[in-house]
Order: C-alpha cells, then sequence, then structure tokens
C-alpha cells in the first residue's frame, strides 16, 4: 500500500507539473479565463518545491522543520484564486452582487484566530481550510447550474474542483478520529486524499487540451 501511495503521489506531482505547463501555454496564447487556474497551480507547485526543501533539510521555518506555514499560504491562495476563477466564469447579477462581500467575510473569520494564536501557523491547522472550503463548493455546485444552463464553461475543470475540495473537506473534518489507528489505515487515508488531486490535474490538463484543439480548429478553417 505504502509504495502504490508513493508511485501515486509520483503521478500527482508530474500531472501538476504538467499542468502548470500547459496552462503557462494557454495563458500566453491569451485565454485570460484560465489565469486563476494557472495561479493556482503556481501555488501547489511553490507549495510541493518547499515542502521538500523542508524534507531535505535545505532550511526550517523559525527554527522548525515545519511545512505548516506554506500550508496555510497555500489555504488562502486557494481561496482567493479559485475564487477568482468562479468570478470570472459565472455570470450571475446576484452572485457578482454578493461575492466580494461573502469572501473577504469569509476570509476575515477563517484568519483572525491565527491572528489571535499565531503559533497556530506552525502547526496543521485545519481552522482555515474548514472556513474556505465550503464557500468553494458553493461556488462549483453553483457554476455547475450555469453550466446545465448555458452549455458552455469548463465542466472538466469544475468537476475536478468539486471532487477535490469535496475529499478534501471530508478527510480535514474527520483527521479528530485518526489517532491510534494502524499504520496501514493512515496509509489509506493519505492515499485517498492524493488520488483526488491526481483527478483534479488530469481533468486540468484534459481541459486546456480541449482549448488547444480548439485553437487549432479555429486556425484551419
Amino acid at each position: 500500500m505504502e509504495s502504490f501511495l508513493d508511485h501515486l503521489s509520483t503521478v500527482y506531482k508530474t500531472l501538476l507539473i504538467l499542468a502548470f505547463l500547459f496552462y503557462t501555454i494557454a495563458i500566453s496564447m491569451g485565454k485570460n479565463d484560465f489565469k486563476p487556474i494557472f495561479l493556482y497551480l503556481m501555488t501547489g507547485a511553490f507549495t510541493e518545491v518547499m515542502s521538500k526543501m523542508i524534507t531535505w533539510d535545505y532550511f526550517l521555518v523559525l527554527g522548525e522543520k515545519t511545512n505548516a506555514p506554506f500550508f496555510f499560504l497555500f489555504t488562502i491562495l486557494q481561496f482567493v484564486f479559485l475564487s477568482y476563477f468562479f468570478k470570472k466564469v459565472i455570470d450571475c447579477p446576484v452572485f457578482t452582487k454578493y461575492f466580494k462581500s461573502s469572501v473577504i467575510i469569509v476570509l476575515i473569520i477563517g484568519i483572525i484566530p491565527y491572528i489571535f494564536n499565531p503559533s497556530w501557523i506552525l502547526e496543521f491547522s485545519v481552522w482555515l481550510p474548514l472556513m474556505t472550503i465550503p464557500l468553494l463548493l458553493f461556488f462549483s455546485a453553483y457554476y455547475f447550474i450555469e453550466l446545465l444552463k448555458n452549455k458552455m464553461g469548463y465542466p472538466f475543470i469544475n468537476i475536478g474542483l468539486f471532487i477535490m475540495l469535496g475529499t478534501t473537506l471530508i478527510f480535514f473534518m474527520t483527521m479528530q478520529f485518526y489517532e491510534g489507528v494502524p499504520p496501514d489505515v493512515k496509509i489509506l487515508l493519505r492515499t485517498l486524499h492524493v488520488l483526488p488531486l491526481t483527478i483534479l490535474h488530469t481533468l486540468f490538463i484534459y481541459e486546456c487540451l480541449l482549448y488547444f484543439k480548439s485553437q487549432i480548429h479555429r486556425l484551419t478553417i
């Protein structure tokens, strides 16, 4: 099981790099709707690199060997960039009216405890993701409705995000029950966390390839 997790993690990281490269190309071609996804992928790649450097003892964070601060930063940027994506693709006056205020309120609620307890930044506190992910899931569910009505958009990106956000939320909500479980169970839980990320980046790449295909078709007409 551990060997399978190692292989799956390698696949995930490879797909992350490929997705980042593909979306870099798409952005350079003028696909502005992909900018938030590009920024999200860049944040993910940066977090992975920093985590590896800490694991390999290249540096410490405030004297501690932990990547928790990068997890904290990633959670904030994930919320901001994915919210930005949904703002760009959802065409609804009511959504636009309440979007900014809802994002700011959730972000403030999520960050306030860390201001009063700065040590949380050096720990793997799940407060921030538990505050931000539900709103992103709401945006994703609402975008599904938009896709059904308009028959246009980025369904594969949204499917990947919904799967990843949903399983991540469940993973964090049930973490308190993981204490004392056998190592094999912990590996299985970790696998069930990495697998949705692998699916996410596979769907990201597929959506980007569809865009490339449409551009080739347009040029050949």
